[in-house]
């Protein structure tokens, strides 16, 4: 009995020590393991429509070229846009900026003679541009790191759809009860395309109401701001409300306190309806994780990857969970990941 629990207590000792070594060997390793992981995304994302290109009989090669050169000059045509609205935008920070501090300064004095003390120098401080343009040059750079690994992506992501038809079979061989393992790749294959296409429209939907909402009102930069919260809204928790602040805070700059108000109501109610009501309705139980596992998994992911690890962060989980289902020795973690409405649990 006694060396039972001591091989079991080591057992857990080297997989907490396996965890740490690969935990650490992808944080150093982030800078080769982020361009994989994009070509990984890509050709996932791919794949369906290489493989609908095919059953029309297209060679899948010729597939594969045309649907990756149209992912290129997509994004291509929306960095290009993203590029220009923010160069115009961070042309006009710095008078942006002395409106923002006359505006606090005038709240300072409003509120003082209303015999409320306060200080906003801390938050005026916060607002200073030439900060906020070395965090913008920050995250470009940062962007630029990433994207000059472009061409490893695209072969990557070519080697990947050309090996796609054939990885089955190869799996069936080297896998040891390749029917259960191959059907948990296949759910988490549906689950993460039905997850890719449903966040991608339902953050366009918010994109294009937060810019609607912003044109009407004649806020200025609107197209960037509805552009924020498009991808912004992929980031799970958080994103949504990091990207409300630019419009509130522009809003507040061009009309004052009351029309600022306003629009974040526009936020929160566009954020809560689509957020809390249509998205889940729309998804369902899709995802099979608790609302916790996805706020820390964006917390672990993007300290370990960064930016592209937090919108990551549902797919991979998503993925460590359905293969610790097929796993004996790691199917109760994955129940500890799960939703409460989980079957298993009732």
């Amino acid at each position: 009995m006694l060396g039972t629990q001591t091989t079991h207590v080591r057992h857990i000792f080297q997989g907490l020590a396996s965890l740490i070594i690969i935990i650490t060997g992808i944080k150093l390793g982030s800078t080769l393991v982020i361009p994989l992981l994009l070509s990984a995304l890509l050709a996932l994302v791919a794949n369906p429509l290489v493989s609908l290109l095919a059953r029309l009989h297209v060679p899948r090669i010729f597939g594969i070229v045309l649907t990756l050169t149209g992912f290129v000059v997509f994004a291509l045509f929306f960095l290009g846009n993203v590029a220009g609205t923010v160069q115009e935008f961070t042309a006009a920070l710095p008078g942006y900026f002395q409106q923002l501090t006359e505006t606090f300064q005038q709240t300072q004095v409003y509120l003082a003679n209303k015999g409320i003390p306060v200080d906003f120098n801390t938050v005026i401080d916060s607002f200073n541009p030439s900060a906020m343009v070395g965090l913008l040059t920050n995250m470009i750079g940062k962007l630029g790191s990433t994207m000059s690994f472009t061409l490893l992506i695209l072969i990557a992501t070519v080697f990947m759809l050309l090996e796609a038809p054939v990885l089955p079979a190869k799996l069936r061989v080297a896998l040891a009860s390749p029917d259960h393992e191959l059907q948990s790749m296949h759910r988490f294959l549906k689950s993460f395309n039905r997850y890719v296409a449903l966040k991608t429209l339902i953050s366009m939907i918010t994109g294009m109401l937060v810019g609607t909402m912003l044109w009407a009102k004649g806020i200025n930069f609107y197209v960037l701001w509805g552009l924020v919260a498009f991808l912004f809204n992929f980031i799970p928790n958080v994103g949504s409300i990091v990207a409300a602040i630019p419009g509130v805070l522009m809003t507040l700059l061009q009309f004052g306190y009351a029309d600022a108000t306003l629009i974040m109501a526009g936020y929160i109610a566009i954020n809560v309806s689509i957020g809390n009501i249509i998205e889940p309705n729309v998804m369902g139980q899709g995802l099979g994780l608790s609302p916790l596992v996805v706020f820390l998994s964006l917390i672990f992911w993007g300290w370990l990857l960064g930016p592209v690890g937090m919108i990551l962060s549902v797919p991979l989980t998503m993925f460590l969970k359905i293969m610790m289902e097929s796993s004996d020795r790691w199917e109760n973690v994955a129940i500890l990941l799960g939703p409460k409405n989980d079957p298993r649990l009732r």
